[in-house]
Order: structure tokens, then C-alpha cells, then sequence
């Protein structure tokens, strides 16, 4: 086919339009917004006040519950692009479509170019991807990108055994799960599960040993931050923050994969159902096909692993230090919506063939329905979400204070009641940055001169960022200071110096 007849390729038309549509809704909203307590936090670790070396330094040592690779690009985007939250997601916005792009590809080669139009489809109405991703200054559109771009040359592998076995394929491969374990930790979860999914068929001889090259590349790649994060590592990784999962957090998790889309988890399900019991028939008659038929069964078979092995981990094993957080998910949103379009395209032949109806317009009329039926109602679920403001964030802790008429001066201090990140990030990026900002002083609870900076201070503001009392402020303000106002809705509170 000739480059124009691709480009005039009905299907390439249906997937440039969907994308389309996800990067211009996300252009419009992604400025609407002010940042997240997390996105606050991500710029506290990048400030410019940092140089590289510090930033890098803080991810060997106090933040290695953080991998590097996002934080060490978005310093670099932070460093160029304009004042605005809108510049700063634009990072992720871009990183996002880039991700539907690579998913588009990964279905083509797992199916046909109509797979790949359904899931340009399914991808670019996913509530799930357009907030955690497109619309967030976090690490999970770069997560999301290395994740499809590790499944499509993965899935090549499989379907063109001929370029994929090759040495530059394979060791492309290696350098792409390299990356996205450099993205986040699950990332190391979907390279080890794909391996394991490689073992078994090199155990039943169904592939060569030639093919864990990939895998090579990406421990080498790997390994010498892991060496540098033992040796250097100060963080306490005895507990973590999320709360212990229950039984009922296994089908909310699969839920929020397909972004609560019932239609599309059932499809997902149903297809789960279909594919384990022809892989067990096949495997009976000794008839598996080992380029397909075992490639749709550890995809499909993903999303749950991920989710129960996650529960089981955090409820049963180690509960003090759990990782059930939904968002983490996001690791098997890939694999999940591969196996959902691919068997969306199978319903819709079926469909058209037992009613014998025209499979071009029985296509036509699902784009239509899943768009009106799913797409608008998601679409329109992120909008309100991203429009709505915050009540609880650094963006309103600065209105407030600007609001009550006072001037930034050595005499006012701003307590910020969590880690060092969040008060850097906030005073640099909304204090500083945003140009409102003279000689404030911003402490958080990790600073060792909190008591020598409120000596000197008249009025105090301590912003409560988690729920709770600033006990740790209140105790050493002691009968100095009198309580004025507290702002439930945000967290913040109001001190003035009592004057004897």
C-alpha cells in the first residue's frame, strides 16, 4: 500500500480523528485547573533552585519510592516552558498522545487496522487515561507511553518473527522496558510478568533462549540504579501510605481499568472467559498456537494478575507496606483494551454475519453508538472534574492569604504541614514564580529552624494539607499566638501574636 492510500485508509482516518479529539479536549482543560497537592509535590522535588545533580541525589536517596525518569525530564520542561499550569501539563498532554498512538500500533499488529481503529476508539474516551494522564503533572502518561511501546514490540515479536528476532528488535525491546521501569515500579512488574509469560515457553521449547537478550538489556540498564539506591538510600520503606484493600477492591480495580465503563469490563470479562477455556482446549489437543492464542492469554489474563496478586500482597502479606492504589493500575489499561478491541471486532463480524447486514455500516453504526453511549458521558465526567476547583489546594492557600490584605514580609510566616517537596514547590511555584512574592517564609514540618523563624513572626498561617490538627506547629506557638480563623473547606488556619 502506498503512503497515500495509507493516509486515505478509512481506519487511519477513524484512529487520527479520535486522537484528535482526546488532544484538543485535553489542550482545552488542562490549564483550568490549579495543581494538585501531588502536582505541587512533583514541582517541590524539580525546583529550580536545585541543580541537577541535587534533584538526582534526591531520588537515590529520600525519594526512592520515585523512579527518575519523568522527574528528570519535567525539571528540564519546568526549566523552559512559561508560568501556568496549562504550560506545565502540556508535557503530559503531548506524552499522552504519543501513548494512543503506540496503542493504535500495538492492536494493528495484534489484529488488523480495524482493531486498531477500536482502540483508538476505546483508549481515547477512557476517563481513566484523559484525567490520570492527559491532564495531570504526574509520571503516568510517560508510564502509560513505555507501557504500550514495550507491548507493541513485544507483540511484534510474536506476529513478525522475522524482524522481531532480531538483534537491534530485541535489544529495542530491552532498552524500552528499561525506560518504563525507570517510569514507575510497576513498570518492573509488567517486564517480570512478561518475562515469566517468556519462561514457560522457553521451558516448553516453543521459543529460544535467544529471546531473553531483552531482558538482559533491560537489568543492565536497571541495575546500576538499583546498586546506587541500596548504597545511598536514607527513606524508610518499613510502611506506605495506602490503606489496606479489601475482598470488594479486586472488581472495583478491574472496574476503574475499563474507567467504570460496565460495557467495556464485560467485554473484557466475557473475552478473559473465551480465550482461557480455547487455551486449555487447545492445550488438550496439544493444538496451542504459540503465536497468538498464547499472546491473547497472558494479555487478557494481565489485568487480573495484576489486581489479585496486588490484594493478596497488600491484604495478606505485607499490609504495613501495601501497594493497592488504583492509579497503579494503569500498568494493564494496555493489555486490557488490546484484548477489548480485539474481541469488539470479532462481536461486530458476528454481528454483522448473523444478521447479514453490511459489516461496513454494522462498524459505522458501533463507532457511533460507543461514542454516544460511553464517549460523551466520559468526556463530559472529566470536563466537570477538571473544571471544577479545588477545595483543598496551594492555588486557594495563596488566594486566601492575598485576600486577607496582608504583605508578604519577614513578619508573616506560611507553615506548610508536610513534607519539604510540598512547601518548596509551593512557594517557589506559586510565591515565586507566580510573582506574588516578596520575603516570605514558607517552613514545612521536616525544617530543623521552625523555632527561630517564629520568633520573628506576628501573623501565621499553617495550611493543614492531610486531615488532622498542625499539633506540631500549635505546640511550639504555645500562649504566644491566639487562633483568628480557620478555613475548614481548604485546611487553613489563621494565627496572630498576642501583643503583651
Amino acid at each position: 500500500m502506498s503512503l497515500r492510500e495509507k493516509i486515505h485508509d478509512r481506519d487511519n482516518i477513524f484512529s487520527f480523528a479520535l486522537i484528535l479529539i482526546q488532544l484538543l479536549f485535553s489542550l482545552r482543560f488542562m490549564g483550568r485547573q490549579y495543581l494538585s497537592l501531588d502536582e505541587v509535590s512533583q514541582i517541590g522535588f524539580i525546583v529550580k533552585k536545585n541543580p541537577w545533580g541535587s534533584i538526582f541525589n534526591y531520588y537515590t536517596t529520600s525519594e526512592v519510592t520515585n523512579l527518575p525518569f519523568f522527574p528528570m525530564l519535567a525539571a528540564l520542561w519546568y526549566r523552559i516552558v512559561p508560568y501556568g499550569e496549562g504550560w506545565l501539563r502540556l508535557l503530559t498532554v503531548i506524552l499522552t498522545t504519543m501513548s494512543l498512538v503506540a496503542m493504535v500500533m500495538a492492536a494493528r499488529k495484534l489484529g488488523s487496522k480495524r482493531t486498531g481503529a477500536i482502540m483508538a476508539l476505546f483508549a481515547c474516551i477512557s476517563s481513566f487515561i484523559m484525567h490520570k494522564c492527559g491532564i495531570t503533572f504526574r509520571c503516568h502518561a510517560l508510564w502509560l507511553l513505555f507501557t504500550s511501546l514495550t507491548l507493541c514490540l513485544y507483540i511484534a515479536r510474536f506476529r513478525e518473527p522475522k524482524k522481531g528476532f532480531t538483534r537491534p528488535r530485541l535489544l529495542l525491546l530491552g532498552l524500552s522496558m528499561a525506560l518504563l521501569v525507570y517510569c514507575h515500579y510497576f513498570g518492573l512488574l509488567t517486564v517480570l510478568y512478561l518475562a515469566a509469560a517468556d519462561l514457560i515457553l522457553i521451558c516448553l521449547k516453543k521459543l529460544k533462549a535467544y529471546a531473553l537478550i531483552s531482558y538482559i538489556c533491560a537489568g543492565a540498564c536497571f541495575l546500576p540504579w538499583g546498586l546506587i539506591v541500596i548504597s545511598k538510600r536514607t527513606m524508610d520503606l518499613g510502611s506506605f501510605w495506602p490503606k489496606t484493600p479489601t475482598f470488594a477492591s479486586i472488581p472495583q480495580a478491574l472496574r476503574r481499568i475499563f474507567s467504570n465503563d460496565e460495557a467495556v469490563f464485560v467485554l473484557w470479562l466475557i473475552a478473559l472467559i473465551v480465550i482461557v477455556l480455547e487455551s486449555i482446549r487447545a492445550l488438550l489437543r496439544r493444538q496451542m498456537d504459540f503465536s497468538l492464542g498464547y499472546l491473547k492469554l497472558i494479555l487478557a489474563l494481565m489485568p487480573a494478575l495484576f489486581v489479585i496478586g496486588d490484594y493478596f500482597y497488600s491484604a495478606h502479606i505485607n499490609t504495613r507496606a501495601g501497594i493497592f492504589v488504583l492509579r497503579y493500575f494503569l500498568s494493564v489499561v494496555p493489555a486490557g483494551l488490546l484484548i477489548v478491541s480485539l474481541y469488539a471486532e470479532k462481536a461486530v463480524e458476528l454481528f454483522s454475519k448473523g444478521f447479514k447486514l453490511d459489516l461496513e455500516l454494522v462498524t459505522m453504526s458501533f463507532f457511533i453508538f460507543v461514542l454516544l453511549y460511553l464517549g460523551i458521558p466520559n468526556f463530559y465526567e472529566v470536563k466537570t472534574e477538571v473544571t471544577a476547583p479545588f477545595d483543598n489546594t496551594y492555588g486557594n492557600v495563596r488566594d486566601i492569604i492575598e485576600k486577607d490584605g496582608h504583605e508578604y514580609d519577614e513578619s508573616t510566616l506560611i507553615m506548610i504541614n508536610a513534607n519539604r517537596a510540598n512547601a518548596d514547590g509551593f512557594e517557589e511555584y506559586y510565591l515565586e514564580y507566580g510573582g506574588r512574592s516578596r520575603d516570605v517564609n514558607v517552613v514545612s514540618n521536616e525544617d530543623p529552624d521552625i523555632g527561630t523563624k517564629l520568633e520573628g513572626a506576628n501573623l501565621v498561617y499553617i495550611y493543614q494539607v492531610m486531615n488532622g490538627k498542625p499539633d506540631i506547629y500549635t505546640d511550639m506557638m504555645g500562649a504566644d499566638f491566639k487562633e483568628v480563623s480557620f478555613d475548614q473547606d481548604i485546611g487553613l488556619y489563621k494565627y496572630e501574636r498576642i501583643f503583651r
